[in-house]
């Protein structure tokens, strides 16, 4: 068996392609393999080039004989002649009547014939599918190239298809395959490739890392490295994740700009270097300095005239947006974060959505809703609410959207404003991804979490809902904050109860739409059931879920509780395994009663008796533990009635003869079901 490569040479990617075309090539390229034997699955990317090492592929698809069967005899042949079911048969499958054979059969002698499958070699599958597999890529954004139809995320230049060291004849677009690349830009002598370890040493000697994984590593040392030299730490460690993908070489080089320049708030000059240079700021005693480290795709950067050319063209790039932002701070002092809320009224928010004022408003009357939720104060939340996006007025977050909200504290600060206000303005945009921070304060939470709900309700009443991937709107992660939030502050808030409440508040302006209503619970109901499968096995999630939204509990920190109270139950596999499958059997009993009203004197066996008793003793403390909390409590009482239960399948008949005692046993087998279903459906759950 031998190696499958492929390598697509192109122009530079934008940073957030390289692994989606990557993850894509292999991916497609492995499924349009299906049928032939392969191994382990290698790939590699630069900026330039992705590639794909697929090792012990088989040369062709197994081949296989059998037989197949047609119609009978008797209908296939006629006075010794074949007729035409016996020819369609054999012309149906490229054989001649001649090929026809006898089988015996369960039906009795049917015509067949002797056929061989597989065998279809891969080159040739390759070659007919490469094109398809790279072409039909998916990007966020593609583009075409000259006079060419087709597209694709940048221009392709160049496609190295080998099998075992031989040349795959194929055509991309108008590039065919070869078995040449050429290394760095600067580097760009044409290089001939037999497999990949020979394509990945031969790029190491014409400045090319293919390995995203040593690229990193070795960033991280060159930073770690510069950074000691000037007895500084490295800030916005993040940033690799997006300098590995710009560069094939990376070699670090250090600059600075003017000191003076210090006095601007140090997030703006991090962000501004982060974001819009994509450099990394040194601090010393976690105070930030006018130096800077810049990882470049320039291998002769190690020669200190272009090291401090590089340099100072970053520097000049970087003063000249310092200075810019100096101006627009300076102006934007000016006034206080009040009056630059004055330009919000003429501000958009989303189509029909009104203004910004507009939706200012709803958030401060939500949110002071919402205070005693989160033990906030409600006079600090609706100030904060007020304040909360007065900054998009401002010159700064204009040059520099990234500072949303911190502008806005930093102007809070210098007019006076309080600290808890002031933190708020800037944490009520947190959590802003799946692993940011979440809000510290209770003012904060208060104007998030009422910020959030706002977006949600209104966009799902103006039908403006996500469909399918699509997501213009950031609603999922409008969602996932919210749910994050609730699930941090370990509150019993009911979302169905939000619905009815503070959806409701705008009923002069917006008709109530119940459908939108119901929508709305189900996405944030689909978000928080992905958070918790994060964290927790999935069908318990969905046993606990499914429990809760039966009962019309939909209480995210209740739902949690639960799904932590089982997997910790379900850490002992063996003994769950017994628990569940007698669960599983006792609620599908009980879904066979009509009701759970039963009475004790129609019991008729001690071990009815003997289960109701230890039920009532359970039942009290069930209640008990559920409202102080205590789920965990609560599914540990209950898991002490199983031994009775046990006892009592083994000796009844629950569905016994007479129909009165059958009753009553499917009505008090409901009863304790009904029990366990406070905490999950135990249906939900597998038996092996």
């Amino acid at each position: 068996m031998s190696e499958l490569f492929i390598a697509v040479r192109c122009e530079e990617l934008p940073a957030r392609f390289v692994a989606l075309a990557t993850k894509q090539l292999a991916q497609r390229m492995t499924k349009k393999l299906t049928g032939i034997s392969i191994g382990e699955v290698s790939t590699w990317s630069t900026p330039r080039r992705i590639a794909l090492s697929i090792k012990d592929v088989a040369s062709q698809t197994p081949v296989e004989e059998k037989t197949i069967t047609g119609p009978p005899v008797a209908a296939a042949y006629r006075d010794g002649k074949p007729t035409k079911a016996a020819l369609g048969f054999a012309k149906s499958r490229g054989k001649d009547v001649s090929d026809l054979i006898t089988v015996e059969s369960k039906r009795g002698p049917v015509i067949g014939l002797n056929i061989t499958t597989g065998g279809e070699k891969t080159i040739d599958r390759v070659a007919d599918c490469l094109e398809e597999v790279i072409l039909g890529m998916d990007f966020p954004k593609s583009m075409r190239w000259g006079s060419h139809s087709f597209s694709w995320a940048r221009p392709i230049h160049n496609v190295v298809a080998l099998y075992d060291g031989a040349l795959i004849k194929a055509k991309i677009g108008t590039c065919e395959t070869n078995d040449t690349t050429v290394g760095h830009r600067l580097n760009a002598k044409p290089l001939q490739i037999s497999s990949s370890q020979d394509w990945i040493s031969q790029l190491y000697t014409h400045w090319v890392i293919a390995s995203k994984e040593d690229r990193t590593r070795e960033i991280v040392q060159q930073l770690e490295r510069k950074a000691k030299q000037l007895s500084s730490e490295v800030g916005s460690w993040e940033l690799v994740d997006e300098v590995v993908n710009l560069v094939e070489w990376p070699v670090t080089i250090s600059g600075e700009f003017p000191a003076e320049l210090l006095d601007l708030p140090p997030r703006l000059l991090v962000e501004a270097m982060k974001i819009h240079q994509r450099v990394f700021p040194l601090f010393k005693n976690n105070k930030l300095t006018n130096q800077f480290l810049a990882v470049t795709n320039q291998p002769f950067a190690t020669e200190e005239d272009v090291a401090a050319n590089i340099a100072e063209g970053n520097k000049r790039v970087l003063t000249a947006r310092f200075y810019d932002a100096q101006f627009f701070y300076a102006e934007d002092r000016k006034k206080s974060l009040d009056d630059h809320g004055e330009k919000l009224a003429g501000m958009r928010w989303v189509r029909k959505g009104g203004t910004v004022a507009d939706k200012v408003n709803r958030i401060a009357y939500n949110a002071v809703q919402m205070a005693s939720h989160f033990d906030a104060d409600p006079k600090l939340v609706e100030r904060a609410a007020q304040l909360c996006k007065n900054d998009l007025c401002t010159q700064m977050v204009y040059e520099f959207p990234e500072l949303q909200g911190h502008v806005g504290r930093l102007l809070a600060e210098l007019d006076g404003e309080c600290s808890e206000i002031a933190m708020a303005i800037e944490e009520h945009y947190l959590p802003r991804f799946a692993e940011d921070e979440l809000p510290s304060s209770s003012t904060s939470k208060a104007v998030a979490f009422a910020d959030r709900w706002d977006t949600l309700s209104r966009c799902f009443a103006l039908g403006l809902q996500p469909k399918g991937s699509g997501d213009p709107l950031g609603l999922r992660r409008a969602a996932n904050g919210l749910i994050q939030i609730l699930l941090q502050h370990q509150k019993d808030i009911d979302l169905q109860e939000l619905c009815n409440t503070l959806h409701n508040q705008d009923a002069n302006q917006q008709s109530q739409d119940t459908s939108a209503h119901s929508a709305l619970l189900d996405f944030l109901l689909v978000r928080l059931r992905s958070q918790l499968q994060e964290k927790h096995p999935t069908e318990i999630v969905n046993a606990c879920m499914t429990a809760c939204v039966a009962r019309s509990v939909f209480n995210p920190v209740a739902i949690q509780k639960r799904s932590v109270a089982l997997s910790k139950l379900a850490e002992d596999e063996q003994n769950f395994l017994t628990i569940r499958t007698t669960l599983k059997r006792l609620m599908g009993l009980g879904r066979k009663a009509t009701s759970s009203e039963y009475s004790p004197d129609v019991f008729t066996s001690p071990a009815e008796t003997k289960l109701h008793e230890a039920f009532l003793q359970t039942s009290t403390k069930v209640d008990e533990a559920l409202k102080a909390g205590l789920v965990d409590e609560a599914l540990n009482a209950l898991v002490t009635l199983k031994p009775a239960v046990d006892d009592l399948f083994e000796s009844v008949m629950v569905m016994d003869e007479d129909l009165k005692v059958r009753n009553n046993r499917l009505s008090f087998l409901k009863s304790i079901a009904d029990a366990f279903m406070q905490i999950a459906d135990f249906t939900a759950l597998s038996s092996d």
